[in-house]
């Protein structure tokens, strides 16, 4: 244990938005030393644009970051139920709206970037040092401590530590032994890209994005509107855990693209022909991890969760992970270290695992490769009214958790620090 006298080394690794999040949390909690070690040369995300759910509102309100992001929204923040979501069958030429989600507020769409801006704003500059240029290749947990090993040849120890070092975290390495990365290819693919609004709207004024094998394509508004941000999937479900062949991220097509949607209704060619700078990105997934925590260990984020993205929950899922243990330093004091990893694995192994299930769930029944779909072997097939109520269902009850309260599990985290 840490004696009042000395402060508690607490190093993050990885300078994405759950380790950011995390670092924000910390920054009122006395009797810490925060060090962040990001192994880009400057702390930016890569990718485009993230989704926050009721829920996480919550996590960001708390946090004092509410006036900056709203800031970014066009039309500032309600606690009104909003359309969040608008479901269509596109893939015929004659597409039709079939379910329609509501959430407080709607879905608040940002790009990545705007997010990782405000959390660097907010974090304690007296009270944390990021350290740049340093990827960890190696970490050792003893009884005294845990020592890092960079990959540019600097060394350094930490009380706890806090593994936020993404997909292909090296922190996990200490959770599954061998070789076993836990990480598989899903047999999805995404196009990707993002499209000025004024781009679209000159061309095609009336789409629908200006308001608001097996495929589906997601689209919205993000960076207050100006931008629409595209994600295509498209997969082949036998290729299931099988290796990838070629970088995970590559430049794409437009020509590739249209050929994988030919067939879909106008407004699906509209979006993928305005894109300039298409990208094609692997989609993977991770068995679900038993334990998020070692004795001086914590991960967060896609580290110990990885997901794959039909719920848009996993960067708000990696910065609930960042919130709840930073708040729980603030509540029970550094000294309760050992105590406070416990309660974070408590309160968000099973929840964070359950959001991870639901998004993979989604996936399937977007695609209509679910059970109750069997019948549905090819492009146009038509819907039973079953079927569609049982998307509908689904659907819904995938994304029921949105609405629940992150505080809840904070304050049933902080009573198990009190036995």
């Amino acid at each position: 244990m840490t004696n009042s006298t000395k402060k508690l080394r607490v190093a993050i690794i990885g300078g994405g938005i759950g380790g950011l999040t995390c670092a924000v949390a910390l920054k009122d909690c006395a009797n810490i030393e925060l060090d962040i070690y990001e192994q880009a040369t400057q702390i930016t995300e890569i990718g485009a644009g993230i989704t926050v759910w009721p829920r996480t509102w919550g996590v960001l309100k708390s946090m004092g970051l509410e006036n900056d992001l709203l800031e970014i929204l066009p039309e500032g923040f309600s606690e009104e139920p909003k359309l969040a979501f608008e479901f269509r069958i596109s893939d015929r030429k004659d597409g039709y709206t079939f379910h329609k989600i509501y959430a407080k507020g709607g879905a608040l769409c940002f790009h990545r970037q705007e997010i990782q801006r405000t959390l660097l704003n907010h974090i304690s500059k007296e009270s944390c040092h990021i350290h740049l240029s340093h990827r960890m290749i190696r970490c050792v947990e003893t009884q005294e401590g845990v020592k890092m090993f960079f990959q540019n040849g600097s060394e350094a120890t930490c009380d706890v530590l806090v593994g936020a070092d993404g997909i292909k975290s090296v922190t996990r390495e200490l959770f599954r032994p061998g070789n076993d990365s836990g990480i598989f290819y899903t047999g999805s693919q995404v196009y990707r890209g993002l499209i000025p609004r004024e781009v679209l709207a000159k061309s095609y004024p009336s789409h629908k994005a200006l308001q608001g094998p097996i495929q589906h394509i997601v689209v919205y508004p993000i960076s207050g509107g100006r931008t629409i941000n595209v994600v295509a999937f498209f997969t082949n479900p036998n290729d299931e855990g099988k290796p990838v062949n070629g970088p995970e991220i590559q430049r794409a097509t437009t020509a590739d693209a249209l050929a994988e949607f030919d067939g879909w209704e106008d407004e699906v060619g509209q979006l993928l022909s305005a894109i300039e700078n298409l990208s094609r990105w692997v989609i993977r997934d991770l068995h679900p991890m038993d334990t998020y925590v070692s004795r001086r260990i914590a991960m967060i984020g896609d580290s110990c969760h990885n997901m794959t993205p039909h719920l848009g929950a996993g960067a708000g899922q990696a910065m609930e992970d960042g919130y709840i243990l930073g708040r729980l330093f603030s509540k029970a004091g550094a000294e309760n270290w050992e105590t406070i990893l416990k309660a974070y694995n408590h309160v968000r192994q099973p929840f964070a695992n359950m959001v991870q299930r639901n998004a993979r769930d989604q996936g399937f029944h977007y695609e209509l490769n679910a059970p109750g779909f069997e019948n549905i072997t090819s492009m146009g097939e038509e819907l039973s009214p079953e079927q569609l109520s049982l998307l509908r269902t689904t659907i819904t009850m995938n994304w029921s958790w949105w609405e629940e309260d992150a505080e809840e599990d904070l304050d049933r985290a902080a009573r198990l620090l009190k036995g």
